[in-house]
């Protein structure tokens, strides 16, 4: 099996697997079909650089782990949620698009068509490549974080919706959000319940409204929470006060609260061995601990995953 890293992805290469692709705004809405498995996932739009000085718009290329793993956790969100956290990506993007006034003949089609690699890129957690057939097969081993969310999809719109406003909580709980937070929250909210501005001016998430998840949905948007809060690697006070309080208001015990984040630093680490090639013990040490890890679960985390993918 190739390491999907390992894998040269171009527009070409991936056009067997493309069912639909919509372009609005700066936003590839695609659709993809692998095998009998139908993915959804959105790209950014970004301007070649040669085309920097006459479109005037930043690159926000995301070459690093992080950003990698992040646009990873963003797939893994939308097809939990399913096919888009508040809805349709696309709906977002063409009111965006009218919002600013700009047009997607702005892009050159090799932009659009980076965007469309970049969706796919989204997907490949889910997927594995083989050599012998040079073609893209579904994956069917599943960390158990992953597996939660498979099984228990959230498809009521309210917990979507209170979901969406504890990702934003979150990731302004330090007091700011980054462009590259804007940009994966972007990647699953619609204007079907209000954009990204629209859902930054509701007040605080308060305990009825946490009541009010419904009990099958609680578990995965704590989880997906938690998995958020520690994707930019670092779990800062703030965060692990932020996310405590979320438990709290949903019922949860402190056993069950850590047992839910373990869920989602496991998947994490595993998500950072599967980008980081060969990683020595005191990698895999120094990024658990960034993650709230105690070293021996870090390590733990490694050697159950080595022992399901080996």
């Amino acid at each position: 099996m190739a390491k999907d890293k390992d894998i040269e992805i171009t527009y070409a290469s991936i056009k067997p697997y493309i069912l639909e692709e919509t372009f609005t705004s700066s936003t590839a809405a695609c659709k993809f079909q692998i095998e009998d498995e139908v993915y959804e996932a959105s790209g950014t739009v970004r301007v070649d650089n040669t085309n920097r000085g006459v479109h005037n718009i930043k690159n926000m290329a995301r070459n690093s782990i992080i950003g990698r793993i992040r646009s990873s956790l963003s797939s893994i969100i939308y097809k939990a949620t399913g096919g888009g956290l508040l809805g349709n990506v696309a709906s977002m993007a063409s009111n965006e698009s009218i919002r600013q006034n700009v047009s997607t003949t702005s892009f050159s089609r090799a932009d659009q068509e980076k965007a469309v690699v970049d969706a796919f890129r989204r997907i490949i957690q889910h997927l594995y490549f083989d050599e012998d057939q040079k073609a893209w097969r579904v994956a069917r081993i599943f960390s158990d974080f992953e597996r939660r969310l498979k099984a228990n999809p959230i498809t009521k719109a309210y917990d979507k919706k209170t979901l969406a406003r504890m990702l934003i909580e979150m990731s302004r709980a330090d007091g700011q959000m980054e462009d590259s937070e804007r940009e994966f929250l972007n990647g699953f909210l619609s204007a079907e319940t209000g954009t990204l501005v629209d859902l930054m001016r509701r007040p605080p998430i308060s305990r009825v409204e946490c009541e009010e998840v419904t009990k099958e949905g609680r578990e995965n948007v704590f989880m997906i929470v938690a998995a958020m809060a520690i994707s930019d690697h670092e779990f800062e006070a703030a965060e692990q006060t932020k996310l405590a309080e979320y438990g709290e208001m949903m019922g949860f015990t402190a056993d069950k609260q850590k047992e839910l984040l373990r869920l989602a630093q496991d998947y994490t680490i595993e998500a950072f061995i599967r980008e980081g090639s060969e990683l020595g013990r005191e990698e895999i040490y120094k990024f658990g601990e960034s993650i709230g890890m105690e070293r021996t679960e870090a390590e733990r985390a490694q050697v159950r995953f080595d022992k399901r993918v080996n």
